[in-house]
Parts: structure tokens; C-alpha cells; sequence
């Protein structure tokens, strides 16, 4: 067996394709042969190609979630406070932090798969899918790269597989790092080999266009526009690389129209359809597999629910609820809102896809829209028997609820009107909305573990137009970004917008004038005229809802500080998001383990918000 790699600067794990895949990506252990002679085999090269997929799950499954999510503006913490306190609030975040060292590692393992691959396919691996596969590899090291250089601004780069220690590695600016991505996925378009979509899990050139007007996106954000201290008066000095953002933008929805409906699209029935472009694969039913622990946990993450009196009950372990913005962004009339959140709850939570509702099922809660008329809400309990003993909490003003009590003995039932505080309301169990949109009904409940084989979705068709929404208003094309962004709102029956000053943002401004009680919906407080940026922010927040892209987009689009002082009850002020050197934390910090193995830096060489007075003395 080939020698672990240890690259020390880095922090790699450098376990080399010790685990396969059977079935695609699940471990098959090909430990006992030598290995330097296996990948060189068509069969053992296969096999070693599907390890950099693998290595994805390690960033999309488990605590490094949090450095997507965390410290943002439309979730809230959870019953049992943040997920990680630091990462949220940003006042006591430092490179000591253990979560931003597994998502380094894990990026930089993946790197390192990825450069194996390269490396055995230029040394002559035998197959017919060589070259395929090969660009697969470059591709998932630019998509590596990309989140890197999301997170920490620039960083080494690592071209090539590593068979010896490394002390000194230099860091790359993040503009050295852009350009390095797009040469790479360049050289998969280029070489053109790779199909144009792939319904297995595989990288196709949509993906690979959809990571480019990605990196596009961020390299023009991040270079072709200014801005002050806390991301304010945005200027826009070069519109070159927006439009080629917006250009594979284009490219990667390759003349499509969602076909789907939104449910249909996140269906675990249908994972694999046509509109999704890259996705984590989970596979269940392989022989002597656990399936509560070879899953993962994405449908756990959001929401506060669970029922212990029954077995097909969902767990959640609760450390991203959603926000009151979150709930006040989704419209009349648009079917995300029950697309996306589990609005009647069954004593049986999964017997909402198992078996449905009818009039004598039981719905355990109830959680109405916004802008629904709540000026009786009791009336939801005369619909029918099943409904009778339901308590309602409503989700504009979640200290209003009706509880429900029946009297065991006489079988009466009593309706009382009640309010709560409002963190009861938001982050107890079962009194806040949850989100259905990543539901696999088949998973077993077996509290945090991996119990879901729905895929991970990490592009699809949709996302790809909000992506050209957004490059093509910073292109100065506000035609073509309001027809890219009205196309995602058709598909749900969201009403069209004419222009971007006609959208209205609805808030609570923590009085009853937040909540509908029969005087229509434009009686709550709403904003208009809004710049177009917040309008794609929007519209980001509703059809991305749980996916993993919110704190990227908000630090990307200038809007970390101002997004999080106004809605992250976690920041109290943009000093909250300043550090001891008085700069704006605008990316996270460079773990301290990477900086003391690395003799290429020193502390001098962290990033600003998290340099100590005593360094920059130096």
C-alpha cells in the first residue's frame, strides 16, 4: 500500500484512496493490495476516482456546515443556542476555532485526491475513461479551491500530488487563486470530454460552466468593485468579468426552463432529475449498510420539531431554525412557502408523504404564512376532524398561538388564544416552523446520525439563473437580469416582476402592524425601491432556503456586516464584526495550525480582523 502522505504546512490528511466506491460512492476497502500497481489498473483507477467525490461529504455533513450557514441573516439560532457561537457572532471568532480547521483539512484532502487522479492519469492508468475522468479531477480541485478562497481569501496552492513533507508553502493572493480555478476549468473546457449533463453524480461541462460563472462572480466582486469599511456605496469600476460571469451563467442552464415544480424538484423520489446539475450521491439499500449512519444529516439541520411519541417522527437537532426575515420573504400565492417548510405537521411527521391528509388524520401543528388572515385562527380547527385538536402557532407573530386541551374525562375540547415570550416561540420544540425541502421519508429517525439518503445538491438549474441574475445587473443588463430572475419566480407562481423597484420586502417591526388580523397584507410594513442586488437576495434567501451558499453570497455581495447588524440577533453592531485591529472580519481566519507549520507565514500573514496588535507591531 502506498505510504500516507503527510503535507504538514497544510494540515492534509494525504490518505490516498484507501476507500472506493461500490455503487458509486460507497467504501469498498482495497487495502489489501499493493497499491501503486492497482490504481494503475482500469479497475483500481476507477475506483480512485471517485474519492475526490467522497471527500465532499466531509465539508457538506457535519459541523463545517457552519461555515456556510453560520453568521448570517435568515437563520436563527437553535433551541440549544448556536450551532458554534463563534462563527455566528463573530465577536469571540479566532483561528483557534476547531471548525474552521476541518473545513481547511477536508478542502485540501480533497485537493489532494483530486491531484492523485491527475497524477496516475498522466502516468498511463489504463481505461477507456481516462481522460474523462481526469477532468472530473480538475474540476473538483477548482471547486475545492473555490470554497477556500470564499472562506479565507487567498491560500496555497497545491498543483500537483504530494509524495513528500512540505514546510514552506507561500500563500497565493485571491486573485492568484481566481486565476488559477478558471485556468483549470479552461482546461476542462477545452479539452471537452466531459458530457454536457450527468444525471450520476459525475461532473458534466453544465457544472463545470455553473462553478466558472461562479468564480467569475466572485473574482468580479472581489476585484472590479470598491466599496467602504462595512460594504456600503458599492462601486462598480470593471464589468468585464461580471459578463463573463453572466456568459456561463447562460451557458450552464444551456437554454433550459424549470419543468418541475419546486416540490417535485426536491423530491427524494426524484433525485437525479434533469435540473439538477451536482449533487452529493448517498445510495441506500447496499448490502451490510447502516442506514442510520451511512446517510446524512442535511434534513436535521433546519427546524425545531420532533415527536418522540412515534417512530416515523423526524428528529432535528435544531441549529438552524429559520429567521423572522426568512419567514417574512416568501409571497402570496408562491409555492415555496409549502415547498419549503413542513406547514401541517402529522403526529407522524413522515405520514405526510406516506400516507397524506385526510379529513380524519391528525395534524399535530399548524403553521400559517405570514400573510394569512389570523383574525380567527380557530376557524383552521373547524375543517375537519383531524384538525380539531391541532395547535396553531402563527409564524408573522410567533407569540400568537391557539392551544388546544381536551378534557380526558368529558372529551371536551377547549380553544384558548394564548401568547409566549418570544425565544420560546422561535427555538422550542415544536412551536417553530421546520423545513421539509431535504425530507427523505424513508430515513429511519436515529437522533443525529446520518439517517437521510437524499442527495446534497450543490448546483441545479435555478441556481444557474440566479446567477445570471446577478452577473447581468453588474453587467448593466437589468433586461436580461430580470427575465433570468422572473423565470425562477414563474416556476413557482411567484408574481412576475416588472421592474426591480416595483418588489416589495414585507417585515415586522415588532408591533401588531406586522400581523394580518383581517386587514390585508399591505397594512404590514413593507420596503420598496430597493437596490437590485437585495432584490437577488432575496430571491437567493426563498429558492435556496437550506442549501449551503448564504454566508458566500452575503460576504461576495458586500452585505456580511449590514445584513448581520440588521437581522443575526447574534450582532448587536458593525463593531461586533471588527477585530482587535479594527478591520472588518470579511473572510474567517487562517487556522493557527497552518500558520505555525507553515514557514512560508507568520502571523503577520492572517487575515484582517484577527491580526493581534502585537503582530502587525512586528
Amino acid at each position: 500500500m502506498r505510504n500516507k502522505i503527510l503535507v504538514s504546512a497544510l494540515m492534509l490528511s494525504g490518505c490516498i484512496g484507501l476507500t472506493g466506491c461500490s455503487d458509486f460512492l460507497e467504501s469498498e476497502d482495497k487495502s489489501n493490495v499493493e497499491s501503486e500497481k492497482y490504481f494503475m489498473t482500469a479497475e483500481g483507477f476507477e475506483n480512485l476516482s471517485t474519492t475526490p467525490y467522497y471527500k465532499l461529504r466531509g465539508i457538506y455533513d457535519g459541523s463545517t456546515v457552519d461555515m456556510f450557514i453560520s453568521g448570517t441573516d435568515i437563520y436563527e439560532a437553535g433551541r440549544s443556542n448556536y450551532a458554534d457561537v463563534s462563527l455566528a457572532t463573530y465577536k469571540t471568532l479566532n483561528a483557534e476555532n476547531g471548525t474552521l480547521l476541518s473545513f481547511y483539512k477536508a478542502c485540501y484532502d480533497g485537493i489532494q485526491q483530486a491531484n492523485t487522479v491527475i497524477d496516475y492519469a498522466d502516468k498511463g492508468a489504463a481505461g477507456s475513461n481516462v481522460q474523462k475522468r481526469k477532468n472530473e479531477a480538475k474540476f473538483l480541485k477548482a471547486f475545492y479551491y473555490y470554497l477556500l478562497t470564499q472562506q479565507f481569501g487567498g491560500v496555497p496552492v497545491s498543483d500537483s500530488y504530494i509524495t513528500s513533507v512540505i514546510t514552506s508553502f507561500p500563500r497565493k493572493t485571491q486573485g492568484e487563486v481566481y486565476e488559477y480555478i478558471i485556468n483549470l476549468l479552461k482546461e476542462v473546457e477545452t479539452a471537452n470530454v466531459l458530457p454536457e449533463s450527468d444525471n450520476t453524480g459525475r461532473a458534466s461541462m453544465r457544472a463545470v460552466y455553473n462553478l466558472m460563472a461562479k468564480v467569475y462572480l466572485a473574482w468580479a466582486w472581489d476585484y472590479d468593485t470598491s466599496a467602504d469599511d462595512e460594504g456600503n456605496n458599492v462601486t462598480i469600476n470593471s464589468k468585464e468579468k461580471f459578463a463573463l460571469a453572466a456568459t456561463y451563467a447562460d451557458k450552464a442552464i444551456a437554454g433550459k426552463t424549470p419543468a418541475l415544480s419546486f416540490s417535485d424538484m426536491w423530491d427524494v423520489k426524484n433525485d437525479n432529475n434533469d435540473e439538477i446539475l451536482f449533487a452529493i450521491q448517498y445510495t441506500r439499500g447496499i448490502a451490510g449498510q447502516d442506514e442510520t449512519t451511512t446517510g446524512n444529516r442535511q434534513m436535521a439541520y433546519f427546524g425545531n420539531y420532533y415527536n418522540d411519541d412515534v417512530e416515523e417522527s423526524k428528529y432535528t437537532n435544531s441549529q438552524y431554525p429559520a429567521s423572522e426575515k426568512l419567514i417574512y420573504l416568501f409571497e402570496p400565492g408562491d409555492d415555496r412557502f409549502e415547498g419549503t417548510f413542513m406547514v401541517e405537521q402529522l403526529r407522524a411527521y413522515h405520514n405526510w408523504y406516506t400516507t397524506g391528509i385526510g379529513n380524519d388524520t391528525e395534524v399535530l401543528y399548524y403553521f400559517p404564512a405570514w400573510y394569512t388572515d389570523l383574525s380567527n385562527l380557530q376557524a383552521y380547527n373547524q375543517l375537519s376532524k383531524g384538525r380539531e385538536q391541532t395547535n396553531i402557532y402563527s409564524t408573522s407573530d410567533p407569540c400568537k398561538y391557539v392551544k388546544v386541551t381536551v378534557n380526558k374525562r368529558t372529551g371536551k375540547v377547549t380553544y384558548t388564544p394564548g401568547s409566549q415570550s418570544y425565544s420560546v416561540s422561535r427555538k422550542t420544540t415544536s412551536q417553530s416552523i421546520c423545513v421539509r425541502k431535504f425530507d427523505d421519508c424513508q430515513s429511519k429517525r436515529n437522533t443525529t446520525k446520518g439517517v437521510s439518503f437524499h442527495n446534497i445538491v450543490l448546483a441545479h438549474l435555478t441556481e444557474s439563473y440566479l446567477l445570471a441574475a446577478e452577473a447581468y445587473h453588474m453587467a448593466g443588463d437589468d433586461t436580461k437580469a430580470l427575465q433570468r430572475l422572473n423565470t425562477v419566480r414563474e416556476r413557482s407562481h411567484a408574481e412576475a416582476l416588472t421592474s426591480f423597484a416595483s418588489y416589495k420586502r414585507h417585515y415586522s417591526d415588532g408591533t401588531d402592524n406586522s400581523v394580518n388580523m383581517g386587514s390585508g397584507i399591505d397594512n404590514v410594513p413593507f420596503e420598496t425601491n430597493l437596490d437590485p442586488i437585495d432584490v437577488i437576495l432575496d430571491e437567493r434567501a426563498r429558492e435556496l432556503c437550506g442549501e449551503f451558499y448564504r454566508w458566500m453570497d452575503l460576504r461576495r455581495t458586500k452585505r456580511l456586516v449590514s445584513y448581520n447588524v440588521k437581522h443575526n440577533s447574534g450582532v448587536s453592531s458593525a463593531a461586533d464584526m471588527k477585530g482587535p485591529d479594527g478591520k472588518v472580519r470579511w473572510f474567517r481566519p487562517l487556522p493557527q495550525d497552518v500558520i505555525n507549520l507553515n514557514q512560508a507565514l507568520t502571523d503577520k500573514d492572517q487575515n484582517p480582523g484577527y491580526i493581534a496588535p502585537e503582530a502587525e507591531a512586528e
